[in-house]
């Protein structure tokens, strides 16, 4: 009875949002293959460890690191591909303590769902130009894994998947761009490759330069693998550069600088 609710509540918030963009512009809502969106799904309570057994019984590549270090599976199966491999998977799932990214390819669309600040995204990136017949297919099948909460927030970004700058940190975030834009990426992974940053399960290495008599938020302690007096040297989840960046004690987060050989 719950999901055919929540399924019911979904297209009826479909339909309502389709009906707002038709009133507004006169032209039926629609996603095209140039770009990808970006929708906030709020904060669902989502059971890792049930959704980690879902994924294996669905045959998902599974990639999953601990204090213990990385291991991967296909199915319920030890994986035998290399983690590049796995990580090109059409479907995958990784998990990173009590953090993931799903990502699946349909015949016209590849979305993901992984943490943002608030809670967890949707990204949706049709192959083809389309309606939201697309959309809603997906949010039903995050449903159905139980990803998806009745309390759906249907806003969304646009962005363009050919623009070579991206969008600038909001202006109360000290970030470089590139991390800035890690965070917005159509795939972390493919942008962190491109731009040189370590990324690692759902976390990136970064330096935190602090003001003068200023100390890293407490909240960040477990994440810190270096300090001195002025720069922090931490293993951030991406979806906590923003707000790092945005907190009173941070000059800049930037990438840590490769020493140059004399």
């Amino acid at each position: 009875m719950k999901a055919r609710r929540l399924a019911a509540s979904i297209a009826v918030l479909i339909l309502l949002v389709g009906t707002v963009a038709w009133l507004s512009t006169g032209q039926a809502l629609s996603f095209h293959q140039a770009n990808y969106y970006v929708f906030s799904l709020g904060g669902p309570a989502v059971d890792v460890e049930s959704l980690f057994r879902t994924a294996q019984a669905e045959g998902y590549a599974v990639v999953r690191y601990d204090s213990t270090g990385v291991t991967a599976y296909e199915g319920d199966q030890l994986a035998t591909e290399t983690l590049d491999d796995l990580l090109a998977s059409s479907r995958l799932i990784i998990i990173d303590g009590g953090r993931f990214l799903l990502r699946a390819s349909t015949e016209t669309s590849t979305f993901a769902v992984r943490p943002n600040s608030s809670g967890l995204e949707l990204v949706f990136s049709p192959q083809e130009d389309q309606a939201m017949d697309g959309v809603v297919s997906v949010l039903l099948e995050l449903e159905r894994m139980g990803i998806l909460s009745e309390e759906v927030d249907f806003g969304f970004q646009e962005f363009a998947r050919d623009d070579p700058k991206g969008p600038a940190p909001p202006a109360s975030a000290r970030m470089e761009s590139d991390l800035f834009g890690l965070t917005v990426a159509e795939d972390w992974h493919a942008f962190a490759s491109a731009k040189g940053l370590s990324l690692v399960g759902l976390r990136v290495e970064v330096v935190a330069e602090l003001l003068p008599g200023s100390e890293l938020p407490a909240e960040y302690a477990d994440y810190v693998n270096s300090e001195s007096e002025t720069l922090v040297g931490l293993l951030l989840p991406v979806d906590q550069l923003v707000p790092l960046a945005s907190s009173q004690s941070i000059g800049l987060l930037r990438k840590p600088y490769e020493p140059v050989a004399p």
